[in-house]
């Protein structure tokens, strides 16, 4: 169900690897110590990461290339905590996100200050080809919802808003966006994988949130499609109030 359909910068990457958490967990160190302050040698971290000498290796190489860490051979040497770049740190917060309680709330907000501007982006460069690929991807939303089809409904929807993204000129904003969006779909994964029973799930009101986008889009009712906007959250499926306020 959770196989990533597409890469994001900056993503929640659901599905790591052992090197990616063990990148991640890396990470979470030299965040703990000041900028330059040895964390330890590569055997404390494999240690710690509880993986291979392999795995290591391919973790230690993962947080270099994020610019959390340098690595410095011979007597002394070791692994350092490094100053990352601003994108690097947006980046690490993505990838730490679905571990984090407080991160999807967090994102819902900044995705609601964007609404706006997400929607006026598309808005200013809507075509007739669009509108009739968000119908079609609309379409499979509904076949999904009435099937009862849980993993093709939260792509399906996904799949809305991954075009609704791509409609704007800003690289930067639409990829921020989806990226915000992950964190939610990363939230609902975590849910109902440690869930011990199975969890009920409750489709209409997400449904009706990407209908009333899309529809609203179609009509160019930028308030209608902010309104949508910020009503969307993958993990509202589990959350029965949703139908209600749906409907």
């Amino acid at each position: 169900m959770w196989q990533r359909r597409i890469s994001l910068p900056g993503t929640v990457t659901i599905g790591l690897s052992r090197a990616e958490l063990a990148a991640d967990q890396i990470a979470r160190l030299a965040a703990r110590v000041p900028t330059g302050e040895r964390i330890g040698s590569k055997d404390d971290i494999r240690t710690i990461c509880e993986v291979s000498v392999g795995t290591v290796n391919e973790a230690i190489k993962l947080a270099q290339e994020r610019g959390v860490i340098t690595s410095r051979p011979g007597p002394g040497g070791g692994i350092f905590a490094a100053d990352p770049s601003p994108l690097s740190r947006m980046n690490g917060w993505f990838r730490a996100a679905a571990a984090n309680s407080s991160s999807l709330p967090e994102s819902i907000q900044i995705r609601d200050a964007l609404a706006p501007l997400l929607v006026a982006e598309a808005l200013a460069a809507l075509t007739d080809t669009d509108l009739q690929a968000l119908d079609e991807r609309l379409a499979d939303v509904r076949r999904t919802h009435d099937s009862g089809d849980l993993s093709g409904f939260v792509w399906a929807a996904w799949n809305v808003h991954e075009y609704f993204a791509g409609i704007g000129s800003s690289q930067l904003l639409n990829s921020l966006y989806l990226s915000i969006m992950d964190v939610g779909t990363s939230h609902l994964q975590a849910r109902l994988d440690t869930a011990r029973e199975r969890v009920p799930v409750y489709l209409d009101g997400l449904a009706r949130a990407v209908e009333d986008l899309v529809v609203a889009l179609t009509s160019r009712d930028a308030d209608a499609a902010v309104a949508a906007l910020r009503r969307t959250d993958p993990t509202m499926i589990l959350r029965p109030e949703s139908v209600a306020s749906a409907s």
